[in-house]
């Protein structure tokens, strides 16, 4: 079972506020301005496209993609009757949370994509309503959106890297460390069978003794190695602390 992440939903929870906020306020201003008759459709739109953005983390890029669309389709309904402008601010706001969240989180193909669907949805509020301020604001958002998407890749892509570098350091210090641990117990074998030679020499008698020493010596090197390359293998599928920790057990056996 899937744990929820309390500070994304918490974050949502958050989002969803501010869209509210901002879909009622622009109603409020809407009819206030227009007329009662023309707050329903930029309210509607706006709530449609700020529900996707709540849902983005389901799938980023369809979200994304339906956002743009509605808003798409929103522009076009302002140059066949007369509404106010669109994408609306509340609209607005939302697709900068959808455009940011793909740039950040897809593929670069698929984020470009829906980076320049934004862009081309807020060209074509800019043409169906020249001289008005809206499309510009929605520009703006977008920019931001773009913006801080891609800071948020690139700082994403640069720790990604950094924990890659600290893991593979961390594969050949354990990698050194099964190395020494081997060459311990391989040492030992060799010196207790040179040992054996000098002793079965004068007292063949021993020889049993010996070989009995030197077979205890194999079976120890055999088990030191097997948990050595346990702890690297499992190190390997881990992260720096698994490693840390496999080094200090490495060096227990030695």
């Amino acid at each position: 079972m899937r744990v929820p992440d309390l500070s994304k939903t918490a974050a949502d929870a958050g989002l969803g506020v501010v869209f509210a906020v901002a879909v009622a306020f622009q109603a409020y201003q809407v009819a206030d301005s227009w007329g009662a008759e023309h707050s329903p459709f930029g309210a509607v739109v706006a709530a449609s496209v700020c529900a996707l953005a709540l849902m983005r983390r389901r799938d980023p890029l369809w979200t994304a993609v339906a956002g743009l669309a509605v808003a798409a389709l929103a522009v076009l309904a302002t140059r066949l009757v007369h509404l106010p402008a669109e994408p609306s601010p509340a609209a607005s706001l939302g697709l900068a949370v959808l455009v940011g969240s793909a740039v950040r989180t897809l593929p670069v193909r698929a984020a470009c994509a829906v980076g320049a669907g934004g862009l081309a949805v807020v060209a074509s509020g800019l043409l169906a309503n020249p001289g008005s301020a809206v499309p510009v604001l929605s520009g703006l958002l977008w920019l931001v959106a773009v913006a801080a998407g891609t800071g948020l890749r690139s700082l994403a892509a640069r720790r990604r890297t950094v924990a890659g570098r600290i893991r593979r350091a961390e594969r050949l210090e354990l990698a050194r460390e099964l190395h020494d641990v081997v060459a311990h117990h391989v040492t030992s074998i060799v010196l207790q069978a040179q040992a054996a030679q000098l002793v079965t020499a004068r007292h063949p008698e021993k020889a049993t003794g010996s070989l009995a020493d030197i077979e205890t010596a194999g079976s120890e090197a055999l088990a030191a190695t097997r948990r050595a390359v346990g702890l690297l293998r499992d190190a390997a599928l881990t992260d720096a602390p698994a490693a840390a920790e496999g080094r200090e057990r490495l060096g227990e056996h030695r």
